[in-house]
C-alpha cells in the first residue's frame, strides 16, 4: 500500500531530520534567485543586453566546475565539500547582496564563485541524503525529498518578496536583509547536515549496510 508506505517514511525520525534539511538547503538558494535578474540591472549596473552575457559565462564555467565538484566531494568527504561550499556561498551572498552599481567583469567573479560554493552545497547534499534511506525506502524517500524540496522553494520565494522592496524605478531594496536571512539559512543547514552526516557514517560503518 502506497500510503502504509509513505507513513512508514514520515515516522522514521532521521528520514524526518532530512526532509528538515532539505527544507532549510532549498530556503538558501531560492530566496535570491527570484530577484537576481532585477538586481542585476537596476543595483548592479547591468544593461539588459549584458544579462543573457552573465548567465551564460556563468553556465558555462559550472558545466567545468560542478564535475570538479563531485570528485573533490568524493575525496575529501561530503560533509567536508558542504562545509566549504556553504562557506564560499555565504561569503559570496554578503558580498553580492550589498553591491552597488559594479564593472561586469567584477560581478562575473563574484557570481561563478557564488555559484561554485552553491553547487558544491547541493552536489554534496545530494550524495549524503542518498545514503539516508534503507534500500527498500530510497525510492519512495527520494521522491518525497524532491517534493519537499520543491515546496520550500516556492515558500522561499514568497518569503523572501516579503523581505524586499522594489521601488517605482525597479531598485530592490533589503537586499542585504535577504542576504543576511540566506546567511542565516546557511549556518542552520550546516549543523542539520551534520546530523545526517554522523547518521551515514554509522550506517555505513555496519558490516551489512546496503548500499
Amino acid at each position: 500500500n502506497p500510503f502504509a508506505h509513505l507513513k512508514n517514511i514520515f515516522s522514521r525520525a532521521q528520514y524526518v531530520r532530512g526532509f528538515a534539511a532539505t527544507t532549510m538547503l532549498a530556503t538558501g538558494g531560492f530566496m535570491l534567485m527570484p530577484f537576481g535578474s532585477a538586481f542585476g540591472v537596476h543595483n548592479l549596473g547591468i544593461s539588459m543586453d549584458q544579462l543573457p552575457l552573465l548567465y551564460m559565462i556563468t553556465g558555462v564555467c559550472m558545466l567545468i566546475f560542478s564535475p570538479l565538484m563531485g570528485t573533490l566531494s568524493d575525496k575529501i568527504g561530503k560533509y567536508k565539500m558542504f562545509i566549504i561550499g556553504s562557506c564560499i556561498a555565504g561569503i559570496m551572498t554578503l558580498i553580492y547582496c550589498n553591491l552597488g552599481v559594479t564593472p561586469l567583469w567584477i560581478i562575473l567573479i563574484i557570481n561563478i564563485t557564488l555559484f561554485v560554493g552553491i553547487s558544491a552545497r547541493m552536489i554534496s547534499a545530494s550524495a549524503l541524503m542518498t545514503a539516508v534511506p534503507d534500500l527498500a525506502d530510497r525510492g519512495a524517500f527520494m521522491g518525497v525529498n524532491s517534493s519537499i524540496q520543491q515546496i520550500a522553494g516556492g515558500v522561499a520565494s514568497l518569503l523572501a518578496g516579503l523581505i524586499v522592496k522594489e521601488t517605482s524605478t525597479g531598485y530592490i531594496e533589503n537586499y542585504p536583509l535577504l542576504g543576511y536571512v540566506v546567511i542565516a539559512a546557511l549556518i542552520a543547514t550546516i549543523f542539520l547536515m551534520y546530523n545526517i552526516h554522523k547518521y551515514v557514517q554509522a550506517k555505513l560503518s555496519q558490516p551489512d549496510a546496503a548500499l
